[in-house]
This record gives C-alpha cells, sequence and structure tokens, in this order.
C-alpha cells in the first residue's frame, strides 16, 4: 500500500508523465475526433434513421462486436504483450507475420463456415426484424475485412508507442466509413442497410493501405514456436473479451426479445451518449498499457501509484460530465423521438466508471501473466449483466438494461480486484482514490437529479456543478503541495494566455 504526501514526485516522473500524457492525449483525440463528429452527426442519423432502424442497426452491430472477438482470439493482446519478448528486428518480423498470416487464413475459413450456418442458427435467436441477409452477411464480410486491418495494425502501432500513426489510421477508416455512410443513409435514404454498406465500402477502401503497411513491417511466415505461445496467451483471453462484449452489448440483443425495436433504438441512442467516457479512458489506456509494462521491466515502477491517482480524478471527471450534461446533450442534439433516451447515461456513464478503475487491477494480472484468471472475473460480470437483465428487463423495460451495465462492471471491478489482490502488490494511494470517487459521487447524485428549465439555465447549472469537482480536490487538499502548486501554475498560465489572445 502506498500513501500519498506533499514531498515532490521521484526523479523521473515528469519525463514519464510528459510522455505518458502526450501519448494518452494523441490516442484520446484521434477517438475524441471520432466521437465528435458522430456527435455532430447524430442529429442527422436520428432524422433519417426511425428508432427502428437505429434498433436494427444497433443489433447488426452488437452481433459485428462479438465476431471480432471470434475472429480476433485475443491476439491483440498478445501482440502487446509478446512484442516485448522478441529479440531483434528479424525476430519481430517473423513473429508479426507469422500472426498476420494465421489471423488471414482462419478468419477466410471461418466466414465461409458461418456463411453457411448462420441462416440456420441465428433465426433461433428469437430478433425477427434483423434478418440475417442482408444485415448480418454484410458484418461477416465487415468484420473479415477489419480483423485483417484494425484489429492487426492499430495494436501494432499502439504498443510501439507510434500514437500519431495509430490516430492517422484510426480516424482515416472512420472518416471512410462517415463519408459513405451519409452518402447511402442521408443521400440515398438506404437507412440501416446502408449504414452496414458504407463500413463495407470503408473496409475496402482501407484494405490497400493495410497490405502496404503489412508488407513492411512483417515478413511472410507460419513459425509454430511463435504462433503456439502467442494462442497460449491469448486464446484464455477469449472468454474475458466474450464476456466484455456481454457488459456492453448483449442488453441490445436481451432488449430485442422483450421491448419493441423503437425501444431498442431509443436504448442505443442513450448509449452512444454514455460511450464517450469508454472511448476516452480506451484512448488513455492505449498508452497507458505498454507504459505499464515499460516501467517494470526497466524497474522504474515509484511513481506508478501517483499516476493510478490522477488517471481515477480523470476517468472519474469524464463520466461526471456525462452524467451532467446528458440531458441537455440529448435534447440540443437528437430528433424529438429520441429524446427520453437521456436517462440511460448517467447509468451508463457510472458503469464506464468502475470498468475504468478495474483496468488497473487487471494491470497487474497481466503483468504476472495470470491471463487464466481474467476470464473468470469477465465470464462472472457478464453472466451477471445477462441475468439481471433477465429479470429485471421485463419488468421495468430498456431502464433496466442500464442498471445491468452498472451491475455488471460493479462484479467485474470486485472480482478483478480481489485476485489482484492475491497476485502482487497493488499500485493504489488507498486514501485519495477513495476521497476522489466520494467528491465526484457528491456532485453527480444532486446534479443528475436537478433539471432545470430553460434548458440554458439547466446547461449553465451543469457547467458549474463540474467545475465545482476539481476546486473540491483542492479545497480538500485531496491533491497534494507539490500537486496544487503545478495546478495553479497551470491555471495561471492558462489566464495569461488567455488574456494576450482577447487583447
Amino acid at each position: 500500500m502506498t500513501t500519498s504526501g506533499d514531498s515532490s514526485p521521484p526523479p523521473g516522473v515528469r519525463r514519464d508523465l510528459t510522455a505518458l500524457l502526450s501519448r494518452s492525449g494523441t490516442y484520446a483525440l484521434s477517438d475524441m475526433l471520432k466521437q465528435a463528429i458522430n456527435f455532430l452527426l447524430l442529429p442527422l442519423y436520428t432524422v433519417y434513421l426511425s428508432r427502428a432502424d437505429y434498433g436494427v442497426l444497433s443489433i447488426a452491430l452488437a452481433a459485428a462486436a462479438v465476431l471480432e472477438v471470434i475472429y480476433g482470439l485475443g491476439l491483440r493482446g498478445a501482440i502487446g504483450r509478446l512484442y516485448f519478448d522478441q529479440r531483434g528486428e528479424a525476430q519481430v518480423r517473423a513473429f508479426l507475420g507469422t500472426l498476420a498470416t494465421f489471423l488471414a487464413g482462419y478468419g477466410l475459413a471461418l466466414t465461409a463456415l458461418l456463411l453457411v450456418i448462420g441462416p440456420v442458427v441465428w433465426p433461433r435467436l428469437g430478433l425477427d426484424e434483423v434478418a440475417f441477409s442482408p444485415y448480418i452477411v454484410l458484418v461477416l464480410v465487415i468484420v473479415l475485412l477489419n480483423n485483417l486491418g484494425l484489429g492487426w495494425v492499430l495494436p501494432l502501432y499502439y504498443t510501439r508507442g507510434q500514437a500519431v500513426r495509430y490516430a492517422a489510421y484510426s480516424l482515416a477508416g472512420f472518416l471512410l466509413v462517415t463519408g459513405a455512410t451519409l452518402i447511402l443513409v442521408v443521400g440515398l435514404g438506404q437507412g440501416a442497410v446502408g449504414a452496414l454498406w458504407g463500413r463495407l465500402i470503408a473496409a475496402l477502401l482501407m484494405l490497400g493501405p493495410t497490405l502496404w503497411i503489412v508488407g513492411r513491417n512483417v515478413r511472410p511466415a507460419l513459425h509454430r514456436e511463435m504462433l503456439a505461445p502467442a494462442l497460449a496467451y491469448s486464446l484464455p483471453l477469449v472468454p474475458h473479451l466474450i464476456s466484455t462484449w456481454a457488459l456492453n452489448f448483449s442488453d441490445r440483443i436481451i432488449l430485442g426479445n422483450f421491448v419493441s425495436i423503437d425501444d431498442v433504438g431509443l436504448y442505443a441512442a442513450g448509449y452512444q451518449f454514455g460511450l464517450v467516457v469508454s472511448v476516452l479512458i480506451a484512448g488513455i489506456n492505449n498508452a497507458w498499457t505498454p507504459w505499464y509494462f515499460r516501467t517494470h521491466t526497466e524497474n522504474r515502477r515509484e511513481h506508478v501509484p501517483a499516476f493510478v491517482t490522477y488517471f481515477v480524478i480523470v476517468t472519474a471527471a469524464l463520466a461526471l460530465g456525462a452524467a451532467l450534461l446528458a440531458r441537455p446533450a440529448v435534447l440540443l442534439m437528437t430528433a424529438e423521438a429520441y429524446h427520453g433516451a437521456w436517462v440511460i447515461v448517467p447509468l451508463v456513464a457510472l458503469g464506464y466508471f468502475l470498468n475504468g478503475v478495474s483496468l488497473r487491477f487487471l494491470d497487474v494480472l497481466l503483468l504476472h501473466k495470470r491471463t487464466g484468471i481474467v476470464p473468470l472475473t469477465t465470464l462472472a460480470a457478464g453472466a451477471a449483466n445477462i441475468g439481471f437483465n433477465l429479470v429485471v428487463i421485463p419488468q421495468v423495460g430498456l431502464i433496466g438494461a442500464a442498471y445491468g451495465t452498472v451491475f455488471g462492471y460493479a462484479v467485474r471491478l470486485a472480482l478483478t480486484a480481489y485476485y489482484a489482490a492475491q497476485t502482487g502488490p497493488l499500485p493504489f494511494e488507498w486514501g485519495r482514490i477513495g476521497r476522489v470517487t466520494a467528491l465526484a459521487a457528491l456532485v453527480a447524485v444532486p446534479g443528475v437529479a436537478i433539471r432545470l428549465e430553460p434548458l440554458a439555465l439547466d446547461v449553465a447549472l451543469k457547467l458549474g456543478l463540474l467545475v465545482l469537482f476539481p476546486l473540491a480536490l483542492l479545497i480538500t487538499r485531496t491533491l497534494n503541495a507539490h500537486e496544487r502548486q503545478v495546478v495553479r501554475r497551470g491555471v495561471r498560465t492558462l489566464a495569461g494566455r488567455l488574456r494576450g489572445a482577447v487583447s
């Protein structure tokens, strides 16, 4: 256990923090730009996609998400961890070539199999309004292409710390999806099937750059001695990833069996607003995980506990902002038919905050290569989420799925923390993290409950409450003396730049 004090940070902390923030900022900025574009397009989508169309699309994308796990076999995680075990450029290229060759052959074979058995299996799920053809057929081809592109290139870039290349590749693919979707959905009125065709067209257009990147970074190979340890590392993660899918997406499948497809669309729209918290956390985590492994390899771990506290502060602020601004954002950015979706957002944001904290416990398990434990936590959480939804959704409708998200992530956090504590030292400043969480909750609960009219007054109140959170961290001395000094210096610098810009 590590406790905080008012001492200055150890040598090297500023360098590590600057590098980590720089990479996190690049990853998060690319994801924020994508999310910002999604938000800007949401008013268009809610006009040109009916709630039923949105519901169909959300179920198809939920199917795509679980298929991405099955196609990828968790090898993205193997790249992130086993890359650092390779010795020399030739061995790295052979390792990457082995994984790329295997994924290509496996993906093609799996697609052929699913196209044959899919028309028999899919209807048994009871989702009659989402036909296997064309919706799931399009999904299968999209996932195959993305598994050869996004599923391989992006983990390579973030493992190497090449944040700019990661962002450029990711944004290029996203902009292609957005452009094709606008043409097909808004311009040609193709509805949900047009949105899927847009994704397929974008995946095809990205195939050329992807093959070029693969050619520059890999040597085509299929070495059993390299593939076997990668699969040994990754396959235990597959149940974990499927359970993560259950936490993130299974609610739409279950909702489709108990409520109308219109209500599924309403829930999916609200979830989209809460998803911004997860997107930003993922951007930070893409920089965090390689950095965390590297600090332990180089025996520079003394400032990890303080960094974990900063991570929790940022995650809490993101979730708090999403919860407080949920109603104004939904009312301003969606068609009237979707306005009721705002009640979903605070609960989804809370769920993703809990998940963000659990990632820091997960670090300990992955560091010690206890990947066999990881599925136990997420399997239990996924089962808890599904069980909760099956019981509660028939009673209370779509809001039950939002509560299920919180319940599932709470179970995952508790179990991950328990097993991490049994594995090794936990890099947590418990007192400070407890105060951060309590302060965020004290601001969030009344902030979500209070709704003012007109809407401009409500926005002003919520922004004021959001500013109260960092002020509370300073007033309660949750930040130590050095950190408070850095904050004051940053505020003075920012104020000076603002005055200079105005003058």
